[in-house]
C-alpha cells in the first residue's frame, strides 16, 4: 500500500491506493469519479460537496490548488475541527475521493452562576446565545468579552468571567456550558488629574467629557464609570477645547488609569498645548450669487481671530441659528450647493483658507408626500406643511414645518423623518415627511383634598375630564369612524366636571376649530362653564345658606400673523361671566347681590419653542389686555357711597398681563435645558369710586391646583415652596410679579411616557396697590421636581419647594399666614403636586 499525506494547518489530505502513483514533483491530470463524505452524519452530504466545489466528471490536478481550495471553502464554514480529504481508489485516470470531517461540538445549553435573575436575562440579550450553535474558540472568547463589557459598562471595571465547557450526555457531540462571574465591586472615578494645561481650566476639560466623569455633585445624571472606548471619545472632546481657542496642535502626550483602591480609578492626563493660531486671509472661489464681501459678513471670521476649525464647519455647513452658508444657498433653492474650506498655507502661525463653492443650479419642490398617519386626515398635515409643489427649495421650510407638526402635539417628536429624493436631471427634490402617531387624547379621572366649600373645611374633591385633542365633528355621522370616537380633523373637544356632592359643583365644556373654514390658520374657540360653590345647604332661601354660582361663555378668534415674521399670532375674545353671590365672604366689599361680567380680550403672542412637551430651544412671550366697557365714564354719578350691588352690578376694570420665557441648551446634545421665565400682571379700574373688581384678582401660593380659585373668580398664580393662596391677600391682589428659574434634564424623552426632573428657584409677591408695589420686595423658594407625561392624562408633577420670606400682611386684607398652622417665620418646606401643562402659570 502506497500513501502519501500533504499537511495544511488542521486539514490533512490524504492519498491512499496501493495501485495508485502519483508523483509530487509532476502533478498528474485525473478525472473525478465519485465523491463520498464520511463523518458528518447530521449534515448534508450534498451540500457540503457543494462548498467543496468537487464535480463529478470534473478534472483536476493531484497534487494541485482544487484540493487545497476545496480544503479551504470547508473550513471558512467554521463547522468542523478536522478535514480530510483522500483518494480511495484510482482506476485509468479516474479518482474516487472521501471528504472526511470531524464536526465542531454544538451548545446544548448554558447557565450563569454569581448573578441575579435579571441580570442574567440582560446579558441573554447581549450574548445571544442558543440551543444547537456550533461552539468555536472564537465563540468562547467573544461571548467573554461580551459579558466582560456588559458589566465594565455598568461599572463593575474588575469583572472576571470563566465559562467551563463540559460534555452533555444527553445529546451526542453537544457541551454545555457554565459560565461563573465575579463581578466584584463597583469601580468609580475618583479623580482625573489634568496637568500641562494653563490655557482652559481643568473645570472646562472634565466638564468637556461626555461620559467620563469624576466623582462629584455634577454625576447624578452622568454616574462615574469607566470604559474605554467612551474615554477615547472623551480625549477627542477635551481637545477640541483647545482647538476652539486657536491651539490646534494640542495633543495628549500620555495617559493612563490605575486603581487607587477596590473602588476607586486614578485617571492621570498630560497634555502639550502647542502654540496659539489665527485665521488669516479667506479667499472665496466659485460664488456667482453672492459677493465675497457678503459672504464674508455671513461667516463672520475675520483675519486675526483665534482658529477655530469647528467654528468654520458651522459657519458652512450647519450654524443652529441658521446663520451658514450652506443655508444661505439652500433656503434660495440651491439643494446641489456644496462647499470645501481649502487650508492652502500657514505662515506665522495665520492659516489661510480657500473656500471653494460648487453652486449648482436651483431645484424646485416635486411631490410632496407624507407616510405613518394612520388617524391624522391627510389634509390637517399638508396644511402645516411649508413646502409646496413648484416652489424654490427651501431647507428653513422643512425645519419649520417639523417645529408645526410636533407642535400639533399627534406625533411622535423622536422618530419624525424627512426624506428628500433628489432629481438633478430634472432639477426637483421629492420629499417625503415621515410621521408616526401617538395617542393625543386624554383622562382625567382624580381625587383631590381641598376647601372647596364655603365655611366646611377642606373636603375630597372628585374629578373627571375627558380632553379630545384630534377630534372631528365631520366624522360624527360615519359609523366606520367611531374607534371609539370620530377623529383625524385636529379639532380640540373638552369635558370636564368637579364636585364633592353639594358643597362644591364645576362644569366646563369647551370647543376648537385650529384651521376655520380650512384654507388659513384661524382657529375658532367657544366655551361654557357653571360653578356652584356653597356650605352644603340645598335651598337659597334658607337663612344658613351661603355660596356663590358662576355662569359663564366665551369665543374666541385667533389667527397667524405674517408681520413681524409668521411666529407671531394674535387672538380676540368676548366672554360673559354672571356671578350670583349670597352669604359668601371671600370677594373682598360683595357678600351679596349679583354682577354681570361682559369682557374682550386681546392677545399677541410670539412662540418659537421647539416642542410643547419639553422644549430645547426658542422663546415664548404673550402680552395679555383684558378690559370691560367702561359704563359709568358715561354717567354723571359718584359711587363712593353706593351699595355695593350698585357699585359691582356690571363690572369694570381692566387688566393687562406680560410674561417671557425662554429656553437655552446647555449642553450640544439639547438635554441639558435652562428655563428661565417672567411675568407680570396688573388689574385696574376706570373709576376710582367704584374701584378695583373683587373678581378676577391675582392669588399666590402652592401649586396653583385648588378647588375654587381658578373657577371661583381669582386666578391662582404657583409659587411653591408656599401653602395655597397664603402669598396674596384673602381676596386676592390686582397686581403680580413672579420669576422662575428651572434647569431641566430628561429622564426619557418616550412619547408614550416623557419625563424629566428638575432644579427649580422661584420668586413672586401680589400687591393691593401701586404704593406697596416693589418688583424686588418678592417670596423666595427653590427646590426640585419632577414631571411625566402620559398621553391619557397629561402632564403630572411633583415639586418639594422650601420657602425662604415670611409673609405680609396688608391693610386691605389678611394674608393666609394669619392661620396658626402656618409658620411666618420663614423656611416653609412644601411637597405640591400639580396636574397641566401650564396650571398655576400666569
Amino acid at each position: 500500500m502506497c500513501a502519501v499525506n500533504a499537511v495544511h494547518a488542521q486539514k490533512i489530505i490524504t492519498i491512499e491506493d496501493s495501485s495508485a502513483r502519483f508523483n509530487f514533483l509532476s502533478p498528474e491530470e485525473f478525472e473525478i469519479g465519485g465523491i463520498r463524505v464520511q463523518g458528518a452524519d447530521n449534515f448534508d452530504h450534498k451540500g457540503i460537496i457543494l462548498i467543496s466545489g468537487f464535480r463529478i466528471g470534473e478534472k483536476i490536478k493531484i497534487p494541485g490548488e482544487s484540493i487545497s481550495n476545496a480544503i479551504k471553502s470547508l473550513w471558512k464554514e467554521e463547522l468542523f475541527s478536522d478535514i480530510q480529504i483522500e483518494v480511495e481508489k484510482e482506476r485509468a485516470g479516474t479518482v474516487y475521493l472521501i471528504i472526511k470531517l470531524s464536526p465542531l461540538p454544538k451548545l446544548s445549553r448554558f447557565m450563569f452562576s454569581g448573578i441575579n435573575r435579571r441580570e442574567a436575562d440582560k446579558i441573554r440579550e447581549e450574548i445571544a446565545l442558543f440551543s444547537g450553535k456550533t461552539i468555536t474558540e472564537n465563540l468562547v472568547f467573544q461571548t467573554n468579552n461580551k459579558i466582560r463589557g456588559y458589566f465594565r459598562e455598568k461599572g463593575f471595571y474588575g469583572v472576571e468571567v470563566f465559562i467551563s465547557r463540559e460534555k452533555d450526555s444527553l445529546i451526542n457531540n453537544a457541551e454545555l456550558f457554565r459560565i461563573n462571574i465575579k463581578k466584584g465591586l463597583k469601580i468609580g472615578i475618583k479623580k482625573i488629574n489634568i496637568t500641562g494645561n494653563s490655557s482652559v481650566p481643568n473645570w472646562k476639560l472634565k466638564w468637556a467629557m461626555k461620559d467620563t466623569k469624576q466623582r462629584g455633585i455634577f454625576t447624578i445624571f452622568n454616574r462615574s464609570k469607566f470604559t474605554q472606548s467612551s474615554f477615547e471619545k472623551d480625549k477627542e472632546l477635551l481637545l477640541s477645547k483647545y482647538n476652539k481657542i486657536g491651539l490646534r496642535d494640542a495633543e495628549i502626550i500620555h495617559d493612563t488609569v490605575y486603581k487607587l483602591d477596590a473602588k476607586n480609578l486614578i485617571i492621570q492626563i498630560v497634555i502639550n498645548e502647542g502654540e496659539k493660531f489665527y485665521f488669516g486671509d479667506i479667499e472665496w472661489i466659485g460664488n456667482t450669487k453672492y459677493r465675497s464681501s457678503y459672504l464674508d459678513t455671513i461667516l463672520g471670521i475675520k483675519k486675526g481671530d483665534l482658529f477655530n476649525k469647528t467654528l468654520l464647519q458651522t459657519r458652512l455647513n450647519g450654524s443652529p441659528e441658521g446663520r451658514d452658508i450652506s443655508s444661505l444657498y439652500m433656503d434660495r433653492g440651491h439643494l446641489f450647493f456644496n462647499v470645501f474650506p481649502i487650508e492652502t498655507n500657514v505662515n506665522k502661525n495665520y492659516i489661510n483658507y480657500q473656500i471653494r463653492i460648487i453652486e449648482g443650479k436651483e431645484a424646485r419642490n416635486g411631490t410632496i408626500t407624507v407616510r405613518g398617519n394612520t388617524k391624522t386626515s391627510d389634509h390637517v398635515i399638508i396644511r402645516e406643511i411649508r413646502t409646496k409643489p413648484g416652489d424654490l427649495f427651501n431647507k428653513a421650510d422643512i425645519m419649520r414645518t417639523q417645529r408645526e407638526l410636533s407642535q400639533l402635539g399627534f406625533f411622535n417628536d423622536q422618530a419624525f423623518q424627512v426624506n428628500p429624493m433628489p432629481n438633478p436631471e430634472k432639477g426637483t427634490v421629492d420629499i417625503e415627511y415621515v410621521v408616526e402617531e401617538k395617542s393625543s387624547d386624554q383622562i382625567e379621572l382624580s381625587g383631590g383634598y381641598g376647601g372647596a366649600g364655603v365655611n366646611t373645611g377642606p373636603r375630597i374633591i372628585g374629578t373627571l375630564g375627558l380632553t379630545f385633542n384630534n377630534f372631528s365633528t365631520k366624522k360624527i355621522f360615519k359609523k366606520e369612524a367611531w374607534s371609539p370616537l370620530p377623529g383625524g380633523d385636529g379639532q380640540r373637544l373638552s369635558i370636564r366636571a368637579q364636585s364633592n356632592g353639594t358643597f362644591f359643583q364645576s362644569y366646563t365644556f369647551s370647543f376648537t376649530e385650529p384651521w376655520l373654514g380650512g384654507k388659513k390658520p384661524t382657529s375658532l374657540s367657544y366655551w361654557i362653564n357653571h360653578t356652584a360653590i356653597s356650605n352644603g345647604r340645598f335651598l337659597r332661601s334658607n337663612p344658613s345658606y351661603s355660596g356663590v354660582g358662576i355662569t359663564g361663555t366665551g369665543i374666541s378668534l385667533q389667527k397667524r400673523l405674517k408681520w413681524p415674521d409668521d411666529y407671531f399670532m394674535n387672538s380676540y375674545e368676548l366672554s360673559y361671566q354672571y356671578y350670583d353671590v349670597l352669604n359668601y365672604t371671600v370677594f373682598p366689599n360683595l357678600t351679596k347681590g349679583y354682577a354681570n361680567d361682559i369682557a374682550l380680550k386681546y392677545t399677541l403672542q410670539r412662540s418659537s419653542v421647539s416642542a410643547p412637551i419639553y422644549p430645547q430651544s426658542g422663546s415664548n412671550f404673550l402680552l395679555s389686555l383684558k378690559g370691560s366697557f367702561p359704563y359709568s365714564l358715561f354717567e354723571d354719578r359718584d359711587y363712593t357711597n353706593s351699595s355695593s350691588q350698585e357699585r359691582y352690578k356690571y363690572l369694570e376694570y381692566f387688566k393687562i398681563k406680560f410674561t417671557g420665557e425662554w429656553y437655552l441648551p446647555l449642553t450640544p446634545d439639547k438635554k441639558l435645558v435652562l428655563m428661565p421665565r417672567f411675568g407680570f400682571g396688573f388689574m385696574g379700574a376706570y373709576n376710582k369710586s367704584k374701584g378695583v373688581t373683587p373678581f378676577d384678582r391675582f392669588s399666590m401660593g402652592g401649586s396653583g391646583l385648588t378647588g375654587i380659585g381658578q373657577i371661583g373668580g381669582r386666578e391662582i398664580i404657583a409659587l411653591r415652596g408656599y401653602e395655597d393662596q397664603s402669598i396674596s391677600s384673602f381676596g386676592g391682589d390686582p397686581i403680580i410679579a413672579k420669576y422662575t428659574l428651572e434647569l431641566r434634564y430628561p429622564i426619557s424623552l418616550n412619547p408614550s411616557a416623557t419625563f424629566y426632573a428638575m432644579v427649580f428657584a422661584e420668586a413672586g409677591n401680589t400687591f393691593p396697590n401701586f404704593q406697596k408695589f416693589n418688583p424686588f420686595n418678592v417670596k423666595k423658594t427653590a427646590g426640585v421636581g419632577i414631571r411625566v407625561f402620559l398621553p391619557m392624562f397629561g402632564m403630572l408633577g411633583l415639586d418639594y419647594g422650601l420657602g425662604f420670606n415670611k409673609l405680609d400682611y396688608w391693610s386691605e386684607g389678611f394674608g393666609k399666614a394669619s392661620d396658626s398652622s402656618i409658620s411666618t417665620k420663614g423656611f416653609y418646606p412644601k411637597l405640591t403636586f400639580t396636574i397641566g401643562m401650564n396650571l398655576g402659570e400666569l
